[in-house]
């Protein structure tokens, strides 16, 4: 499993086949892609309130997370995906999970609450085996090529979710790894919400 210092290809592939074997059962229907994804179900009329034909919008922000998919690189931007319920962020981020994956990336996907929560267990049970799987997660998470956090802002804020969200989003930046990050909340109570942790670097792009 090691040539040169580094693990061979031959593991490599097999991890990132693991990955997404793992990724599959994570999905919340089994069957998200691209091709499936139904522009119709959005209104074609202008929405006075918000001055924008959501038909239109949507048109926009799927092909924006389509593009990054279909060109996902290391050079590829983070993603921020925010709008309020049912508009179709985690299908969106779980096409883009698939496509990456079939292109030979690792690919993380997980609740916010779900990744969190790793990190609290692997830190007080660190001497069980719950623990062990917690902490090889939490680093599956930090170095995999892409991490997409669904639904940050349902998971309990406390002290410990807010270090363990801190950790996990600087370590990535820090190594230049990307990320999707999906959200009910505007950026006022993004702001609100986390305070230090959010700035403008947690995101190079929104949808």
């Amino acid at each position: 499993g090691v040539y040169k210092g580094g693990v061979c290809t031959c593991l490599d592939r097999l991890y990132n086949r693991e990955l997404t074997r793992e990724l599959g059962a994570l999905m919340r229907r089994g069957d998200e892609s691209f091709d499936k994804f139904d522009l119709s179900l959005y209104p074609a009329e202008l929405d006075p309130a918000k001055r924008v034909v959501p038909r239109d919008m949507m048109k926009l922000v799927y092909s924006s997370c389509r593009r990054f998919a279909e060109n996902f690189s290391a050079a590829s931007p983070n993603l921020l995906l925010q709008g309020g319920t049912g508009l179709g962020k985690t299908y969106l981020s779980a096409c883009i999970a698939r496509v990456v994956a079939d292109k030979g990336f690792s690919v993380c996907y997980d609740s916010a609450s779900a990744a969190l929560e790793n990190f609290e267990i692997a830190k007080f049970s660190r001497d069980s085996r719950e623990g062990e799987q917690a902490a090889q997660r939490v680093k599956r998470m930090q170095d995999c090529d892409l991490m997409i956090l669904d639904d940050l802002g349902t998971e309990m804020l406390t002290p410990m979710s807010q270090s363990a969200l801190y950790t996990l989003i600087n370590s990535r930046l820090v190594n230049g790894r990307k990320t999707i990050i999906s959200t009910n909340l505007k950026d006022e109570e993004l702001q609100g919400r986390y305070c230090l942790l959010y700035t403008s670097d947690a995101a190079d792009d929104k949808a």
